[in-house]
């Protein structure tokens, strides 16, 4: 596991000693001790109340969170932090399908066109024939072949 996530089970694990036995009976002791195995054993952060005094890490304010959504609130919060959760995540689907959209990707190079006739046009005029005649030695190649295929 990266450094950064065993530094922020670290500060979670700090932050879970802080908070009120009621509280922490919420929490199952398999999750606990998943966050006690996986700590930092070389980053030891030193965190009081108030919380907010302190720089914690974005990974261990999402681990907070989960936390919190899983665990400790409400049934009906719950529900509205998963629909809230579900919205970001479709938000950030649509933005990076936005961007990265392949039409667009050709559009900008000038290969793609959505207009019909002229992409029937352009189709013909790719796929069309070119007579090209055969070489003088390659004939005389071909013809000896034959011979030589018929013996």
């Amino acid at each position: 596991m990266k450094e950064i996530y065993k530094e922020a089970f670290s500060e979670v694990d700090e932050i879970l000693k802080l908070m009120p036995i009621n509280l922490l009976n919420k929490i199952p002791k398999k999750f606990k001790d998943i966050i006690k195995s996986e700590k930092s054993a070389n980053y030891n952060p030193i965190i009081n109340e108030p919380i907010e005094n302190f720089q914690l890490k974005d990974e261990t304010i999402i681990i907070m969170a989960i936390i919190y959504r899983d665990f400790l609130c409400s049934k009906e919060e719950k529900e509205s932090l998963k629909l809230r959760d579900a919205e970001k995540i479709k938000e950030a689907e649509e933005e990076i399908r936005q961007k990265y959209n392949p039409n667009d990707i050709f559009k900008k190079r000038g290969v793609y066109q959505n207009d019909s006739t002229t992409d029937a046009q352009s189709t013909t005029s790719e796929t069309e024939l070119m007579v090209v005649e055969e070489k003088w030695y390659r004939k005389i190649f071909n013809i000896i072949k034959t011979i030589f295929k018929r013996n």
